[in-house]
């Protein structure tokens, strides 16, 4: 029998008429022959809910407790669909990170995953069970529970189809695939039918939410083939593996809720502080050209008090004076599939026409991508226009693979 691990996210359950829905989905790949392991994650907006009222409680919201907190999101959803595959008669199991044997760094609010014990789901899935594993946690060796990070339980899909030995790993979202740019805001953006992992990577580290930069990684390291997929529909969705012949990929990407930090000083050391950046374990931040006496770095608002609070002990090294702050940010990053490309389109991108904004500011991102940020109220604009400029009128200079 084949063992396929599949991923339902957030909005995927986000009621319990969806997480109904999902069983059905579940119940219906297990009758094609398949033994079943699900991961999911905590319902809709639930751990933007609990990180709000842990700040409604404490300053305080980094450590033990967050993790503890945050970490009964994907329990809920985890026993609710297990209770939910029961309802409809298919024998079901609900574990924790813990329980299904995922064991993680001493790290709260980041931890990597360091071993993995299956043996526990195994047995489960010799008796026949639907095994329900909540995402986005473990246990350290001391016992405590650690999150993943946001995006965590793409993470624990791929770690567990890796450890499973499994046929395929399923990351079931609310869009039908990997597009060339985000189809709620480009409607008449194409989808991809298949792509490597390198190009996937790039994509999801250029905001592509559909998939977590590290659990593609994960997959790439261990050659677990992914399958990007809706969780409502039937559609075929896009296919992920090392296949060399999809290696120009190309498209837009669009992320929001960024913020810049500018960093300012007589004796600023640029490039001592882009080594800094390259270092960091902070997700998120990428320098941009800035004045000599300024560096600007943009980050997702949620990292915004933890680099901070790391830039403050490293102040005197890196030459910085001071620190201000500019929210509601976006990011633009047009994706050429390969550096030679991006060279090619680097005059016509840097027209006038395209950057009337005096607060548009180029991003170094990736030497196959092209980025700036802009004021949030802008980005959706600029994104649309530059898709359909360089995607669908010069679709020829584009090898795209669909």
């Amino acid at each position: 029998m084949a063992i396929i691990v599949q991923k339902y996210g957030g909005t995927s359950l986000q009621t319990i008429e969806k997480i109904k829905q999902a069983a059905d989905r579940i119940i219906g790949e297990q009758a094609k022959g398949n033994q079943m392991v699900v991961v999911v994650s905590a319902m809709g907006d639930t751990t933007n809910r609990l990180v709000q009222l842990s700040r409604e409680v404490s300053s305080c919201t980094n450590g033990r407790e967050k993790d503890l907190l945050l970490s009964t999101g994907e329990q809920v959803s985890c026993a609710l669909m297990a209770l939910a595959l029961q309802e409809k008669g298919q024998a079901s199991i609900a574990m924790t990170g813990e329980q299904a044997g995922i064991e993680v760094e001493h790290h709260h609010g980041n931890a990597e995953i360091t071993s993995m014990n299956t043996s526990k789901i195994k047995k489960e899935l010799q008796e026949g069970k639907i095994v329900i594993v909540a995402g986005f946690q473990g246990a350290a060796a001391n016992g405590e529970i650690c999150t993943l990070g946001r995006g965590g339980s793409d993470t624990t899909a791929t770690a567990l189809a890796a450890a499973l030995k499994a046929d395929r790993c399923d990351i079931c979202t609310d869009v039908d695939g990997v597009y060339a740019a985000d189809p709620r805001i480009i409607p008449n953006a194409r989808k991809y039918s298949s792509m490597d992992y390198d190009s996937l990577l790039t994509m999801a580290e250029m905001g592509a939410g559909v998939i977590h930069p590290r659990a593609v990684t994960h997959a790439k390291a261990y050659q677990v083939p992914l399958l990007i997929r809706s969780s409502f529909c039937e559609k075929p969705g896009t296919w992920i593996s090392s296949d060399p012949s999809r290696t120009s990929v190309a498209g837009v990407t669009y992320q929001t809720n960024l913020c810049h930090l500018r960093l300012s000083g007589s004796r600023l050391k640029k490039e001592k502080l882009r080594r800094w950046l390259k270092d960091t374990d902070v997700i998120g931040t990428t320098s941009v050209h800035s004045q000599p006496e300024e560096f600007i770095v943009v980050i997702k608002e949620d990292d915004l008090d933890q680099i901070i609070t790391r830039l403050d002990q490293f102040k005197e090294q890196l030459g910085i004076k001071a620190i201000q702050t500019e929210a509601e940010k976006a990011a633009i990053h047009m994706l050429f599939g390969q550096e030679e490309m991006k060279r090619k389109q680097n005059a016509p991108l840097n027209e006038k026409e395209w950057m009337p904004l005096e607060e548009i500011h180029h991003i170094d991102s990736h030497p196959a991508v092209w980025s700036v940020s802009v004021p949030e109220e802008h980005g959706k604009d600029l994104a649309r226009r530059l898709y359909n400029a360089f995607m669908n009128v010069n679709q020829n200079k584009f090898p795209l693979a669909y």
